[in-house]
């Protein structure tokens, strides 16, 4: 049992003291094509309730991010339901509300900490939407939430990820993982090798295990997804070094182990 909360224009349910935001669930336009194997992908699948819950399994006690939960994970009466969907919609889940966290009961205390080990675990997620509006700062260390951009099939490819990440910044949404590389040091090189650690970490067997918990329709399509950028952390994090990294720096060969084609930035990725 819980209680509905209308504040603001959102949504809130609390159950046990803890703080839930709700959101509205779409069902994604994601059809895989029986030839191409590709898919075509509308907005509303960045509001599917499985892909925040994917990235929330994996990340809670890796990384500094908030917990979230399916509809049918909660306790919910008769009366809060028909409540919920008179408010929010049919379809909904619920994100933890980032504030409630305590600082000593995040993985990392410390906040370059906190975002070096966030910068490799986005790369495998894929979340080019991890900037500032979708931080809060618990006594100065960063908790993150609203991993909707998540797992897009558009930016599986490093490259179209990295492509994105410069879309969005120009429209003012800068990543945390372009901010990273802004004041890049050896310090937080060697944050990046323990975070590229921590992923390497991730087992098939973990991954499929919270795919099948949370994803019913396209398992298999998300546990393939994952598995690979597992597999090839350490490549996508030089190519973000040599992508992002400030030109000043470019004579310290010890912090760049790679670089992407001039042709990326240029628009002609296929």
């Amino acid at each position: 049992m819980g209680r509905v909360k209308l504040e603001h224009g959102l949504v809130k349910y609390i159950a046990d003291d803890k703080i839930y935001y709700v959101k509205q669930h779409f069902d994604p336009s994601l059809m895989p094509g029986h030839s191409s194997h590709r898919f075509v992908v509308h907005e509303t699948f960045f509001s599917y309730g499985p892909i925040e819950r994917i990235v929330s399994l994996l990340g809670i006690g890796r990384v500094n991010i908030v917990s979230v939960k399916l509809e049918h994970e909660m306790d919910l009466s008769h009366e809060d339901r028909e409540k919920l969907t008179e408010l929010v919609g049919p379809k909904f889940y619920f994100s933890r509300a980032a504030y409630q966290y305590d600082k000593n009961s995040l993985p990392h205390k410390d906040p370059e900490t906190a975002m070096g080990y966030q910068v490799v675990f986005d790369t495998v997620m894929r979340n080019w939407d991890n900037g500032e509006r979708n931080i809060w700062y618990v006594s100065g260390v960063p908790v993150w939430f609203d991993f909707g951009a998540s797992l897009d099939p558009r930016c599986h490819n490093i490259y179209r990820f990295l492509l994105k990440l410069q879309d969005a910044a120009d429209t003012g949404r800068v990543s945390s993982i372009k901010r990273y590389f802004e004041n890049f040091s050896r310090h937080r090189n060697d944050i990046l090798n323990r975070a590229i650690s921590m992923v390497k970490s991730i087992t098939l067997s973990e991954i499929r295990t919270i795919v099948d918990v949370a994803e019913d329709r396209y398992a298999g399509y998300f546990a393939e997804y994952l598995a690979k950028n597992v597999s090839q952390i350490d490549d996508d994090i030089d190519i973000m070094r040599g992508a992002f990294l400030q030109k000043e720096l470019e004579s310290d060969r010890s912090l760049i182990y790679t670089s992407i084609p001039r042709e990326v930035f240029g628009r002609q990725v296929k």
